[in-house]
């Protein structure tokens, strides 16, 4: 934003600019015959005055309440008062108004409008006020229809900067400003000119339009010209006014369906301006009045010049988003991994991204899904604080380190640390959540990890959906010395698991529990769907009503069905050091929860295993494997590591540097030992299940 707009204060700035595109609507107001003035905020204050307004009635100081700016028309601020009250469009038709001019009092004649401009939860935020200066107009005079028209055009098009949007407004606006039809022509990027739109301002008419459409053009033979009027006007920016012979138009038509489309709407006069910014060309636009209505003069083409350059204003900056916005969704789609197979092991897959769709902005949401050795399966997904380039750069750092981390076996509370240290040491200035899981589809098991991410949602299968929370954990990159702590949960055959990021269920104004149980019902319901049409479901089902500037990642896994056999054994790869005594014994806790054995001995469980990896991990610098099976009444966990050096006698004096635990070991478990095979040794323990 540029000029007078910036000297406001900021608290109006970001109340205006969130509602409109500023820099398209002030580009054309700056023009505008009529009289504008934006008041913002609750005390009305002036937050844009346009040239034509300054000239009126005189520069006014922005930022201050509308009151003190124009004391001179109280009843004036009261109705900007009423519209900002009453959220409605106040209209005043041939109203005096008194203006200062050199000293000497002078009372003209307006039509004038307030508008109000709404937020996106229904308040208004500002009030705009236009007024045209008609004391020497008669009341039905045509050109004061254009001129009120030309100021609501004004606004329209400032409204939108989608290119088709854009398009259709400035076509069906201008029919409705010359009361004939509109012909918008515009350059492709070949260099092409194409037909983008043909509008009527009489709706009935839209039938013949539509046929028109599909017919071929007799404007360049009808006038006996090599190229079309809007061809020529559009190649070389020259206006053109002028006359059709009616009958001779009709006479070119190249059938007789042809013939009776022409003679319906008996075009009789034209005009056609060019459509550019500066040097810069895109097209024209062409008016065709019947024999029903009055002669386009060059006054009209006047009016169209004026016409087309806020319709240039308006296309050019949509054009400049959507190439902006194509570049940087390029970018994004490049920086996530490319859809993985729809099956991934015996797991089925269906993965979608979206965009968010408010401004040229670039988001920071990923997923990735890796294969793991042993047929087990990572998902990932997160989401980097932010809607910008930078963001989207980093999201394909900390997409690419997770899945460096869970390519090399770490575990997934190891995955989130490791990741957060490096974040902290790149000088991480961006939160970022993570949800990370690694599912087993074999032994039907997940264990995950959540940094400051939203739940998933997990489908048994059986009519019903939970919620999944987990123990949670901060986002990355906030705590160098942050830790998160796994769950470990059972998944059923068949189970359906759903992970996504907060742009598919926060929503301004509605509560996010409230959206996720919604889409834990909706996926219960369609549980046993084909997954890729569940997916495009959910997507459609959790689409904003208005665009969101928030993208959207979703991933949905599905685990084998019920006649697969699930393993009765069950193992996880650790790294040798202190932080996987931890992973270890929440790892057997939560299995054994999931098989729904005594709470002592899971106690006992947890206590022996933590014991049993302490102790592998002083003596080998290779992974190790925390194995875990159940059979005959038993639970029997050991722990495998390379080392080939056995375990110190169980009994041991008081001053020996090793062995106490296993000593523990001894004392609390069923049985226990140790078996060597042809890599290293298993230390391991049984209980007996009550």
């Amino acid at each position: 934003m540029a000029g007078a707009f910036e000297a406001a204060e900021e608290g109006l700035i970001t109340s205006i600019a969130g509602l409109v595109d500023w820099a398209t609507l002030r580009d054309a107001l700056e023009l505008s015959p009529a009289q504008v003035l934006v008041l913002a905020g609750p005390d009305l204050r002036v937050a844009y005055q346009n040239p034509e307004s300054a000239r009126i009635v005189g520069r006014r100081p922005l930022g201050v309440p509308a009151a003190e700016a124009f004391p001179e028309y109280p009843t004036w601020v009261a109705a900007l008062e009423d519209v900002r009250l009453d959220g409605r469009t106040i209209r005043y038709r041939r109203a005096p108004m008194t203006v200062e001019t050199d000293g000497h009092a002078q009372v003209l004649v307006v039509d004038a409008v307030a508008t109000p401009l709404l937020g996106r939860d229904g308040t208004v935020e500002a009030v705009v006020s236009q007024a045209v200066d008609v004391t020497h107009v008669p009341a039905d005079d045509h050109r004061l229809r254009q001129a009120l028209a030309l100021a609501r055009v004004t606004v329209e098009l400032s409204r939108s900067l989608d290119v088709a949007q854009v398009t259709d407004a400035v076509s069906r606006s201008a029919a409705e400003v010359f009361e004939g039809w509109c012909l918008l022509d515009l350059f492709a990027p070949d260099g092409s000119l194409q037909r983008v739109a043909i509008t009527h301002h009489d709706p009935t008419m839209e039938p013949v339009i539509d046929q028109l459409k599909r017919l071929p053009r007799v404007s360049g033979r009808a006038l006996g010209r090599t190229e079309s009027v809007s061809a020529t006007v559009a190649r070389t920016g020259e206006s053109t006014v002028g006359r059709f012979d009616t009958d001779v138009v009709v006479a070119s038509a190249t059938s007789a369906e042809h013939a009776e489309t022409l003679r319906r709407l008996a075009p009789a006069s034209y005009l056609s301006v060019p459509i550019q910014l500066g040097p810069r060309r895109l097209g024209a636009l062409s008016v065709t009045r019947s024999v029903a209505r009055p002669e386009l003069t060059a006054e009209d083409m006047g009016v169209a010049e004026q016409f087309a350059e806020r319709a240039a204003i308006a296309l050019a900056h949509a054009r400049d988003y959507d190439e902006q916005r194509q570049a940087v969704l390029v970018l994004q789609r490049t920086l996530l991994p490319p859809p993985p197979s729809s099956t991934a092991g015996r797991a089925s897959l269906a993965v979608r991204y979206r965009a968010g769709g408010a401004g040229s902005e670039v988001g920071g949401d990923w997923y990735d899904v890796i294969g793991l050795e042993g047929g087990r399966l990572a998902v990932a997904i997160g989401d980097v604080e932010g809607h910008d380039l930078p963001a989207a750069a980093y999201m394909s750092q900390v997409r690419a380190v997770v899945h460096a981390f869970a390519r090399s076996g770490l575990p997934p509370a190891r995955v989130a640390s490791e990741a957060n240290r490096y974040l902290i040491d790149c000088g991480a200035d961006r939160l970022v959540t993570l949800a990370y899981f690694e599912i087993a589809p074999e032994e039907g098991l997940v264990t995950w990890v959540r940094a400051g991410h939203v739940p998933a949602v997990v489908v048994p299968g059986d009519g019903t959906a939970a919620v999944v929370h987990g123990r949670g954990g901060l986002p990355l990159g906030v705590d160098a010395d942050a830790e998160w702590v796994e769950e470990t949960a059972g998944l059923p055959p068949g189970a359906l698991l759903a992970a996504f990021t907060d742009g598919l269920v926060e929503l301004p104004g509605c509560d996010i529990d409230a959206r996720i149980a919604l889409m834990a019902s909706m996926l219960r319901d369609g549980a046993g769907d084909d997954l890729e049409a569940l997916a495009d479901r959910v997507l459609e089902r959790f689409s904003d009503p208005e665009p969101s500037p928030d993208d959207v990642a979703l991933v949905l896994l599905r685990l084998p069905p019920a006649e697969l056999p699930r393993s009765a054994r069950v193992a996880r790869r650790l790294p040798p050091t202190s932080s996987s005594v931890t992973v270890a014994r929440h790892f057997v806790t939560d299995l054994l929860g999931e098989w729904a054995l005594d709470d002592d001995l899971i106690d006992t469980a947890a206590l022996l295993t933590s014991e049993l990896m302490s102790n592998a991990a002083r003596h080998t610098d290779t992974d190790l494997e925390l194995r875990v099976e159940r059979s005959d009444g038993m639970v029997r966990i050991g722990v495998f590591d390379d080392s080939h050096r056995l375990p110190l006698p169980a009994h041991q004096p008081a001053d020996a540097p090793s062995g106490r635990g296993l000593q523990l070991v001894e004392t609390l478990s069923a049985e226990w030992g140790v078996e060597t095979e042809a890599r290293g040794k298993v230390v391991w323990f049984s209980l007996r299940i009550p």
